[in-house]
């Protein structure tokens, strides 16, 4: 949920890279999501984009007036009736129109207060649709900006997901989607649903991540300077340094130099810090952000490390480099490692210390030796498997991701008694296998349960889900 704030406070250059990247978008008409891992500042993000349409304007040079970015927040829907879907955007039109001309609050109240109390979905949504065109003829262009959109996709209604798609087909001209996001579009619940806007959540990627030195100043400022206490340049510079710009770091680092930190030398921060519990939850909530795999390949770069921050690609072994070179791009995709001349960095010094020290050792991606037919789980051969454990993990790596009924499982393991068996068979092997494969039993990362009709079933990930703890 984006919340309400000043926002005057923040500098007109605010996350200039990422609203560049947004402002193109706009401009070429095209949805995207915006995604960073707990803490990131994504909301933050799309905040200022919604509460900054001139900025937005200003970078492809259209008239401020002719650019209605909205921010619509489908996480505190009264119900889940269509009507009430409708509506809800109707009033987020309602409640930025005070903004706009005269002529506009006019139209938007008029439309608005005509539907408070419809529960009939097709008229709200011709009311909608009304308004939409009226947007089209005037040549507005629409921008509806959905955070945590992956987090209403959890509980919304295949009618729900559909109307957004409709709304996006029959308004391509001016209507465009920018939505907020934990994790990418592969991780929704089911991507398949939302057909081509899923396509384009997938392709326009804006990830979020570390802020440049001048926000994070501006952070600094803004944290510490309700107390009439701001750091000198040489204490702002180790702040910036330890947390690399992180915004959840840094806001936790600069309470924590509020409160001690800046009677203590700046060689003792690290120590204090890691063990603030403040600092380890954020520390906690970015690593449970990513897959298994993403896990391991950081804890094998960071004992390939040696507690150092950096490491040159050229200073790697050849098979390591060879065999994690994906992991890093996406690492380096999502923010947590930056790629240099020299090689690799990792963003923070209190990250870096965090994964030398991991308690739980992540076990790394489910895969299939094609020549000996052995699975593994990172560097582990799975070789304590019961023959049906591995005919059904065997399976299910080779069809990774898709949504597989109970019957279809139950098809392919028990192919010559279907008849004769129950449910109870399939979730005791399921249970066993869990076992084997998962770090926490109670909270599946590879084997995970959807519940659909008639039935529902299983999808498989063989990375490793990422848990999202809010940061």
């Amino acid at each position: 949920m984006i919340t309400n704030r000043d926002w005057s406070q923040y500098q007109a250059t605010f996350r200039q890279a990422e609203t560049a990247v947004l402002a193109q978008w706009v401009q070429a008409g095209v949805s995207g999501a915006v995604v960073g891992l707990p803490g990131a500042g994504k909301s933050n993000l799309l905040g200022f984009f919604c509460h900054r349409p001139d900025i937005v304007a200003q970078l492809i040079e259209m008239p401020a007036a002719d650019l209605l970015i909205i921010s619509v927040d489908f996480n505190n829907l009264p119900d889940t009736s269509l009507a009430t879907f409708y509506r809800v955007i109707l009033r987020a039109f309602h409640e930025v129109s005070h903004h706009m001309a005269s002529d506009w609050q006019q139209t938007i109240a008029t439309i608005y207060q005509a539907n408070l109390a419809v529960t009939d979905p097709f008229v709200t949504q011709s009311a909608l649709r009304q308004l939409l065109l009226h947007c089209q003829q005037q040549q507005k262009r629409v921008v509806l900006v959905l955070d945590s959109f992956d987090h209403f996709c959890q509980v919304a209604t295949p009618a729900m997901t559909n109307t957004l798609r409709g709304l996006r087909d029959s308004f391509k001209d001016n209507l465009c989607y920018i939505v907020g996001m934990d994790q990418e579009a592969a991780y929704l619940p089911d991507p398949a649903a939302l057909g081509d806007l899923y396509k384009l959540l997938d392709i326009y990627c804006c990830w979020v991540g570390p802020m440049n030195e001048v926000d994070a100043r501006l952070m600094v400022r803004q944290e510490t300077a309700q107390t009439g206490q701001q750091p000198d340049e040489v204490d702002l510079v180790h702040l910036l340094q330890l947390t690399g710009g992180y915004p959840a770091l840094l806001k936790a680092a600069c309470s924590c130099w509020l409160s001690e930190l800046r009677h203590r030398s700046p060689d003792g921060w690290p120590d204090f810090l890691l063990q603030q519990g403040s600092v380890q939850y954020r520390l906690q909530a970015i690593w449970q952000g990513l897959t298994q795999e993403e896990q391991l390949g950081l804890c094998d770069l960071s004992a390939t490390l040696g507690g150092e921050t950096a490491v040159r690609t050229t200073n790697l072994p050849p098979a390591w480099r060879d065999q994690y070179e994906t992991i890093l791009r996406r690492l380096v995709q999502k923010r947590v490692l930056q790629q240099t001349d020299e090689g690799y960095r990792l963003i923070s010094p209190l990250l870096a210390r965090f994964v030398a020290t991991a308690v739980t050792i992540p076990r790394g991606r489910i895969w299939l030796e094609p020549t000996s037919g052995q699975l593994y789980q990172g560097h582990t051969p799975l070789t304590n498997l019961t023959p049906q454990q591995t005919q059904l993990l065997t399976f299910l790596v080779k069809r990774p991701y898709q949504r597989h009924t109970k019957s279809d499982l139950i098809y392919h393991l028990w192919p010559d008694d279907l008849g004769d068996t129950r449910d109870d068979s399939l979730y005791q092997l399921i249970t066993r296998l869990r076992q084997e494969i998962e770090p926490d039993t109670t909270t599946p990362q590879y084997l995970l349960t959807w519940r659909g009709r008639p039935e529902g079933g299983y999808q498989f990930y063989p990375e490793g889900h990422p848990h999202y703890a809010p940061g």
